[in-house]
């Protein structure tokens, strides 16, 4: 990202140079809007990208929305396909791990998404936003801001002012633009930390990811190109770190004992990372000339792989309401737009911050009676093919997703 001399007006400024900003931009800057993003870490371009084990599982939606800003060809064959979803209840003394197997065939799909690296997915969105006339990449990070009947002046922290008729918010959970729109946010610490990485394993995945449902969290297993998988392990807080303190081969036994010999033997492909988990839902999403998204907006545990796909479908219905008001000569920051793009988010974002944070303490824990259920709700839905069927759709394509974007329709 590159300073200009002298910055001109722009019609969105978008603060924060993450994967649904980079998206908003692409979309927006196709069509011809001057888009202006603001960051404080730029990409590294996407030929000195080396992965980590931050990874997102992408379910259709959202490779239909990222096909339509013209980026997914350089990122997709990072990828690999997720044709199967395995979740294990694991069992106690007396009991028998129950496990069900999801088949995207079974569902009429090729599969239900694609595992890629996060940072390959940001570097090549940034690449493709670099190559968009009227889209700017800036360093830095939006301090102040003020909005009247015209638009809004944003100062950053190098004293810079960027007049635009919206500001968009798409700079993570501490978001400085929630808090100068004076959007509250309900907060809960999960006291989980997720530990990520990943691994080289001797037996091919053949494109499974399999989620083990244990008392400290669940730790999953998702497929990469080759015989590759990511890792998301869930503990609480005190047994991460005590997991994060491991000598590397110790740290390869843990991982071993629990991949519980589905992949034959497994070794660090890179060094595991980990950090704290919350759950975090705006008030709002909408003050005067500043709409909210992604991390911003909403932030939900790595259970159920809905944190990113969720950022996506925002920004896929904000482009489609600027996009919209843009075409109708109408401006794009106006109250009557902004209320049409929350009205439109309010109930999946709803849906999924709730459903995932009651699905997170009813599996993140070793009570007797949950444990039973959770036994009992797998088998039912295993054993009941209308009900498979619906989940597997449900799970890919959200009911409450209106986006024509997902659908693969145009902007």
């Amino acid at each position: 990202m590159t300073r200009k001399e002298k910055h001109e007006n722009c019609d969105v400024l978008v603060s924060g140079g993450g994967v649904p900003g980079l998206t908003l931009a692409a979309l927006l800057g196709s069509l011809g809007l001057r888009v202006t993003v603001i960051d404080p870490h730029p990409p590294q371009p996407l030929s000195a990208i080396h992965p980590d084990g931050r990874t997102a599982a992408l379910m259709a939606g959202s490779v239909n929305i990222l096909k339509s800003t013209g980026a997914w060809d350089q990122c997709a064959k990072y990828g690999a396909a997720l044709e199967t979803l395995a979740i294990v209840e694991q069992g106690s003394r007396h009991t028998k791990p129950v496990r069900a197997d999801f088949r995207a065939g079974d569902a009429g799909l090729p599969c239900f998404g694609i595992n890629i690296p996060n940072s390959t997915l940001r570097a090549a969105m940034a690449e493709r936003c670099a190559g968009i006339r009227s889209v700017e990449l800036l360093s830095g990070a939006v301090e102040s801001f003020a909005a009247d009947d015209f638009g809004i002046t944003a100062t950053l922290n190098d004293g810079t002012a960027i007049r635009a008729r919206l500001l968009v918010g798409a700079d993570g959970r501490n978001s400085k633009v929630r808090e100068g729109g004076g959007i509250n946010a309900w907060e809960r610490a999960y006291g989980q930390k997720a530990i990520t990485c990943l691994i080289r394993h001797s037996r091919p995945h053949g494109n499974i990811s399999t989620e083990f449902h244990r008392p400290g969290g669940p730790f999953t297993i998702v497929p990469m190109p080759g015989q590759v998988s990511s890792i998301v392990w869930v503990e609480y807080d005190d047994d991460a770190d005590a997991f994060m303190t491991l000598r590397r081969q110790d740290f390869e036994q843990a991982l071993q004992d629990r991949t519980e010999g589905l992949l034959g033997t497994v070794h660090l492909e890179t060094t595991p990372e980990a950090w704290p988990l919350k759950a975090l839902r705006a008030s709002a999403l909408i003050a005067p000339r500043v709409a909210l998204m992604a991390e911003a907006a909403h932030v939900v545990h790595p259970l159920g792989a809905q944190g990113l796909n969720l950022s996506l479908r925002d920004a896929a219905t904000l482009a489609e309401e600027i996009a919209d008001a843009a075409r109708n000569g109408l401006d794009i920051g106006s109250h009557i737009i902004l209320r049409q793009y929350e009205f439109r988010r309010r109930a999946d974002i709803l849906t999924r911050s709730l459903g995932t944070d009651n699905l997170t303490r009813m599996v993140s824990n070793d009570i007797g009676i949950l444990r039973h259920l959770r036994r009992a709700g797998l088998k039912t839905v295993d054993g009941i093919p209308p009900l498979r069927r619906f989940a597997m759709h449900e799970g890919v394509t959200p009911g409450y997703d209106d986006s024509r974007l997902s659908r693969g329709e145009a902007l």
